[in-house]
């Protein structure tokens, strides 16, 4: 009998919502988990730097140890180790302990994310894989409209601990979800060293990849201090801030949405071009610091349209460019990912914590515009 795609890709977006709720989950717990553990801002932005620096290095390997594992076990077993680590966060007292445990689970995100996005070439048409990937990346648009506003809340209001046992439940059922739903059997296409070392080398693909990179780096001087942000210019309470939140994350809802139906329409090339200057136009906005409610819910708003879909639609471009060597190439996206997630965070909680806020505001700029103009240059010139 035909196995239904639909209920599949349901599953590994709620697994792409679990996984980027807990990457996230630091930016919205920000203020509960320097307070608990008296501890900055800058020192809670190493759960997300740190964890970021470590999936650089390990989403390449995990992806090459794991090559030829089943993917159902694959990804089902990162989600429970996900959910374990959420689990154990809950009942640490010390700020170390948390990122002991932080960087042990990070490896379910090292392999959750690009290994169910490389698995799609498995079972999906190849007219319709671009519409699916995007499709399953709108879980970490939802992780941004939902799970961090929801995160945000829960700690505010009943404690980080609640938050983070909150997370292990949800990780829990997305597995038994992938479990249920993935066909079973699936193994990915058998990459040699030299077929690495193909990948390792290709310049199409690591014009890609810089793209990823600068454009994760950008934003991530900004996003994990959102919530410090808002306190600070509007003294905003925990409902104000959780419905801010709200506003970026449905936009990042409804620009997945348009991703979707653009990359079918515009291309991927195009798709990844229109939403980095969506992004660029949002931080621009965001920098000038508007210090009204509404000027602020509209800037977020914008900002957090084109976030999750230029990833998404980077991930297509990648396996547009070798379907065959998908495995590969999207770990290594994820690694430059998470290697700009660390070093923008790094960089951004540096320039909080010493005063330099207005700095802050031009790198991240000056970075979204290198990644577009790459983008736009490689599409003009190199048609990739």
């Amino acid at each position: 009998m035909q196995h239904s795609h639909r209920p599949t890709l349901w599953a590994l977006m709620a697994g792409n919502f679990v996984i980027g709720t807990g990457v996230l989950a630091p930016a919205g717990l920000i203020s509960d988990l320097s307070q608990a553990f008296d501890v900055d801002a800058a020192t809670v932005g190493t759960l997300i730097a740190y964890g970021g620096a470590l999936l650089c290095i390990e989403a390449p390997l995990l992806a090459f140890l794991s090559n030829r594992m089943n993917r159902r076990r694959l990804l089902v077993g990162a989600l429970l180790l996900y959910a374990i680590g959420h689990f154990c966060s809950s009942l640490v007292a010390d700020f170390h302990a948390l990122l002991v445990i932080r960087l042990i689970m990070i490896t379910a995100v090292a392999v959750f994310t690009p290994q169910a996005a490389s698995a799609l070439p498995l079972f999906i048409p190849p007219e319709r894989r671009a519409h699916a990937i995007t499709f399953i990346f709108l879980g970490w648009s939802l992780a941004a409209a939902i799970g961090i506003p929801l995160v945000n809340l829960t700690g505010s209001l009943v404690g980080w601990q609640a938050a983070y046992r909150l997370l292990a439940a949800a990780c829990t059922l997305a597995a038994v979800a992938v479990f249920t739903t993935l066909p079973s059997g699936l193994k990915a296409h058998r990459l040699s060293m030299a077929a690495w070392g193909k990948v390792l080398t290709s310049n199409r693909i690591w014009c890609i990849l810089a793209i990823s990179s600068l454009a994760i780096a950008g934003q991530y001087i900004k996003y994990p201090y959102i919530v410090v942000d808002l306190k600070s210019r509007l003294a905003t309470g925990p409902l104000t801030t959780a419905a801010l939140l709200l506003v970026y994350g449905c936009a990042s809802i409804l620009g997945t949405m348009s991703a979707t139906w653009a990359v079918g329409r515009l291309g991927v090339r195009t798709t990844v071009s229109t939403f980095l200057g969506v992004i660029l136009l949002g931080l621009i906005l965001w920098t000038s610091q508007p210090v009204s409610l509404p000027l602020t819910g509209l800037t977020l708003f914008i900002w957090g349209i084109g976030m999750s879909p230029a990833i998404a639609a980077q991930q297509a471009r990648l396996i547009e460019a070798d379907p065959v060597a998908a495995s590969a190439s999207t770990s290594m996206n994820t690694s430059v990912v998470y290697l700009g997630q660390a070093a923008g965070t790094i960089l951004g909680g540096h320039l909080l914590t010493s005063g330099h806020t207005a700095l802050s505001g031009g790198v991240a700029i000056s970075l979204l515009a290198m990644a577009l103009l790459t983008s736009v240059l490689l599409h003009r010139h190199l048609r990739i």
